[in-house]
């Protein structure tokens, strides 16, 4: 690991001037970092499987820059002709593969943002090229226009498809999104020769998991030639399944085997949109077809649907599809409420049919929504869900070897999910609960469904089914309920609590959240044949028998206060083995030291590998070596990817970002501890200024979301487009406090009035603020906390919010616009942990609003809104804004056009970044208030000031 010692715009100059001092080093004085440097500062982005090659040899990484200078790296872990740790870099690659021999790696390569920007100014697609690299002789080769791409079970083709070719007309976004694909041409490379073999109009393409056969679908605009063919590469042979003037949709292989699977649409005359036929070859031999439109028993008014893509059973012998209703196409002419007279025509019985008023105009429909107070969904998140409810469909089992259907689901309000290793399913229906679930209170029925017949049995009325799942055989269903784990064995039905014989509680009893049921500490997964299962009390893991026999703990967390928690090093794995090392991570929940520790077979104890007071995550294995590699930073030190062997300690530095990080001085961080008013224990992540100096005091900014002080490791790269970003406040020459915030029910306000309060008395009283110059920012949430300290405390001489709930009695009966739904299930069940209605305790909504404390408030207080936020809607800023601007108070409010709950386009990222700068500049280290601060800006200067700066680029 590295040891770090720790041209400007001209509307912030003043405020880099104020630096603090630069740290002498060997005679030469190393600067803070300043706005300039930004653009160079790099962010990681690991990869699956931690970027490891198959054989561990490669290392695979993303290099993020704050400038959006992206790259690919790729660095060379085993040392051999060619050092250990050499790159090859990939300007905007990303999405690296590794062929399974490890011999190549494809990945995708995209455009600069520059690039992006003018491709959309001019109405172009955005088409990204694939990379490869033979990676014995660095030869690299590029092919444009590729979309997807992937290699073969051994590692000797690749599969590239190409863009299809846009639609001249947009598909219609209220049709049943059942519109034929558009094919495109698919290039299949033998990677050793660069030898290429090309299909057309091809729509689909799957490779086999451990076989070398090719799955395509082809789908011509006037669907002649489709059909389903199958490619063998290392024999160059095409073998056509399938063809028919149709298409051929949702190809599945089953898993490690030579049983294919595909959809073939059907339509008729009568009826809107079309079936599937179902067609299968097991073991690729003769082709097992079923067609519902002809088949007994099928049922009426119903179809296979393409939009649930098959699936296979473990065996074999069934294929799992969605069925749905088949809606008849409306009849010529025909209004709705019309209904058909004696004579079969449409319209009174009793009124003869006028020709002339037949050829009248239709009247225009008038525009308008039904708001019911019965309805499950509100009106606006039936729209966004407009298309998954048109696709909503119940799963059918088709038993391929007997060719018969059988229909599982019942209920469009429930999900019906096939056990591995059975002949059953389970069903959750929630369609007694459906208006709870809404409102945060989720609540379900559990069913056993035999595949075999469809004959269901219910076995657990009213549970929480978002902590329901099987085990991997499928021999158990797990669930929580009254602070107790639970199984079902799918054999017998019987019922076992099976934590009650460990000695420890798996519930966080400590959670904030206002729901009945508190939440877990989590399942780990399970043991061999379904034998156990691992869960997790606050600091260890357990080994709980499924039926209940007993229970024992595997690690032991207690002594150092150490969070055990296992780590999947194989992505694949179904089964925790404990014939083989465990690995966990740990993690102090108060000394936050980090690292990783193994429990080898037949052990007592886990043996420790790698702890430091650092940040230590990410650890993974390559797939066929034992090659191991994690991540180390610190908040002083930039991220570094080690590689190494099972032992981790021996590991090396093979991929190390910002790499002149050490030409600069940077802050340090630490841990604070503080007792809210109830006696609490709680901690904040402190993070001192760039070039700290002992003895004086600084003005410091105060970040809150929740809890934050577990981060107090984590490397920050400083970013002009980051507008809460810690190492340009510590840049700047301000301290940073993060503290931890847990709420009581119905006090959000007063929660963080208490746990911040109380965090920023400790600090100082450490000696090092000055508490005339503390100001306080946050975003959405961490904005609520702003607005409510700005006006209901007077420690702040500043504050920053942004997207922030100002009003909860008003905003009680808004909508969460993105994701449709109404508050009233986020603030009596989310973040807000209102708890009741409104009308339960209105004085509770009152006190715990800002805007109720507009009248006394003394802290000058920034807000920023996007006019378009769907999180948060910008009235709540409008409404706080008006409000503070009639008692005459200090606030300023951003409005970002277009932008939602957070700014997405450059020039507003670094406008908002810099206003805070200003902002913060003026209040809390006395520099001159700029115009927009002292007097705002008028529209028409505004205007001025856009054309100017138009001209001028």
């Amino acid at each position: 690991m590295r040891t770090h010692y720790a041209r400007v715009p001209l509307l912030i100059i003043t405020t880099i001037a104020t630096l603090a001092g630069a740290t002498i080093l060997g005679g030469q004085a190393r600067p803070a970092v300043t706005h300039a440097d930004y653009g160079k500062f790099e962010s990681l982005v690991t990869q699956p499987r931690g970027g490891l090659s198959p054989d561990g040899r490669w290392l695979a990484y993303g290099i993020n820059r704050s400038n959006r200078e992206n790259e690919l790296r790729l660095a060379l872990v085993a040392a051999g002709s060619t050092p250990a740790g050499e790159t090859k870099s990939i300007p905007f690659g990303s999405q690296p593969a590794f062929s399974a021999d490890s011999r190549w790696v494809a990945y995708a390569i995209g455009h600069s943002e520059s690039q992006e920007e003018k491709l959309r100014q001019q109405k172009k697609p955005i088409h990204r090229k694939l990379g490869t690299l033979e990676l014995a002789s660095g030869t690299m080769a590029t092919v444009d226009g590729i979309e997807t791409f992937a290699f073969n079970a051994s590692g000797s083709h690749l599969a590239m498809k190409r863009y299809a070719p846009e639609r001249k007309d947009p598909p219609d976004a209220s049709a049943p999104a059942e519109e034929a694909p558009v094919g495109a041409t698919l290039i299949v490379r033998h990677l050793a020769t660069g030898r290429d073999t090309t299909f057309g109009n091809v729509t689909e393409f799957t490779w086999q998991e451990k076989g070398a056969l090719l799955a395509l679908a082809i789908g011509a605009d006037d669907k002649t030639g489709n059909g389903v063919q199958l490619y063998d590469p290392e024999t160059g042979s095409l073998r056509v399944l399938d063809s028919a003037t149709a298409i051929y949709s949702g190809l599945t292989w089953r898993k490690d085997a030579n049983d294919l699977t595909v959809l073939r649409s059907a339509t008729d005359d009568r009826h809107d949109g079309p079936t599937q036929v179902l067609l299968a070859w097991p073991a690729l031999g003769q082709m097992v077809r079923y067609d519902p439109s002809s088949a007994p028993g099928f049922p009426a008014g119903s179809r296979i649907v393409s939009f649930r893509r098959p699936s296979w059973s473990d065996d074999g012998r069934t294929v799992f599809v969605g069925v749905a209703r088949w809606d008849e196409k409306p009849k010529a002419g025909a209004k709705d409420g019309d209904k058909p007279n004696d004579n079969g025509a449409a319209g009174s019985p009793d009124k003869k049919v006028d020709k002339k008023e037949d050829k009248q105009e239709p009247e225009e429909p008038a525009a308008v929504e039904v708001w019911h107070a019965r309805d499950i969904d509100v009106m606006p998140r039936q729209k966004i869900n407009a298309r998954t409810d048109r696709q909503r469909n119940t799963l059918a089992a088709w038993h391929v070897d007997t060719n018969r259907f059988v229909p599982l689901g019942t209920d469009l309000f429930e999900r019906v999910t096939p056990l591995r290793r059975q002949r059953l399913a389970y069903a959750v229906n929630w369609s007694s609960y459906a208006m709870e679930r809404t409102i945060g209170r989720p609540a379900a029925d559990i069913y056993l469904v035999d595949i075999e017949t469809g004959a269901r049995t219910k076995v657990k009325d009213a549970i929480d089914d978002q902590t329901l799942q099987p085990s991997p055989g499928g021999r158990y269903l797990l669930y929580l309920q009254a602070d107790q784990y639970w199984t079902i064995d799918t054999a017998t039905r019987a019922t076992v609590n099976i934590s009650k014989a460990a000695a420890t509680s798996f519930i966080n009893r400590e959670s904030d959240a206002t729901v009945k049921q508190k939440p877990s500490f989590g399942v780990a997964g399970w043991t061999k044949n379904d034998e156990a299962v691992v869960l997790y009390d606050k600091l260890d893991a357990w080994r709980v028998a499924a039926n209940g026999a007993g229970a024992s703990r595997l690690t032991d967390g207690s002594t150092e206060q150490l969070r055990h928690r296992y780590v999947r090093l194989d992505p694949d794995e179904e089964w925790i083995d404990a014939g083989q090392p465990i690995h966990f991570s740990l993690f102090g929940i108060w000394s936050k030291r980090s690292g990783y520790a193994r429990l080898d077979p037949g052990a007592g104890a886990t043996t420790p590998l790698r702890v430091e007071d650092k940040s230590i995550t990410g650890l993974a294995k390559a797939k066929d070596a034992a090659v191991y590699a994690y991540t180390v930073q610190g908040f002083d030190d930039p991220p570094d990817v080690m590689v190494g062997g099972p032992g981790l300690i021996d590991a090396r530095a093979i991929a190390r970002t910002n790499p002149f990080a050490a030409d600069y001085t940077w802050g340090r961080s630490e841990v604070i501890e503080y007792k809210n008013e109830r006696g609490e224990r709680l901690q904040g992540a402190l993070f001192y200024p760039a070039g700290y100096q002992s003895g004086r005091k600084y003005p410091m900014i105060v970040y809150m979301y929740e809890r934050l002080s577990d981060g107090v490791h984590r490397w920050s790269s400083p970013s002009d487009r980051d507008p809460y970003n810690a190492t340009v406040f510590t840049s700047l020459g301000y301290m940073v406090l993060q503290p931890d915030i847990v709420f009581r029910p119905r006090e959000p306000g007063l929660s963080v009035a208490d746990c911040v309060g109380a965090a920023v008395k400790k600090v100082i009283a450490m000696g090092s603020v000055d508490a005339a110059r503390i100001g306080i920012i946050g975003h959405s949430w961490g904005g609520f906390d702003t607005v409510f300290l700005a006006t209901h405390t007077n420690l702040f001489a500043a504050g920053v919010a942004g997207a922030p709930i100002t009003n909860l009695v008003s905003n009680y009966g808004n909508h969460h616009w993105s994701a449709g739904i109404a508050e009233t299930d986020h603030i009596e069940t989310g973040q807000q942990r209102m708890e009741v209605p409104l009308w339960e305790d209105l004085p509770a909504y009152i006190r715990n609003s800002a805007v109720f404390g507009i009248s006394t408030m003394k802290t000058p207080l920034l807000l920023a809104f996007g006019d378009n936020d769907g999180t948060v809607h910008w009235h709540q800023g409008v409404e706080f804004y008006n409000i503070a601007r009639r008692a005459k108070k200090d606030v300023v409010m951003l409005v970002y056009g277009g932008e939602d709950h957070s700014n997405r386009r450059k020039p507003n990222q670094i406008d908002y970044q810099r206003r805070i700068v200003q902002w913060f500049g003026h209040y809390l280290k006395g520099e001159p208030a700029l115009p927009w601060i002292a007097s705002g800006m008028s529209f028409l200067d505004r205007e001025q000031e856009l054309k100017k700066a138009k001209k001028g680029s």
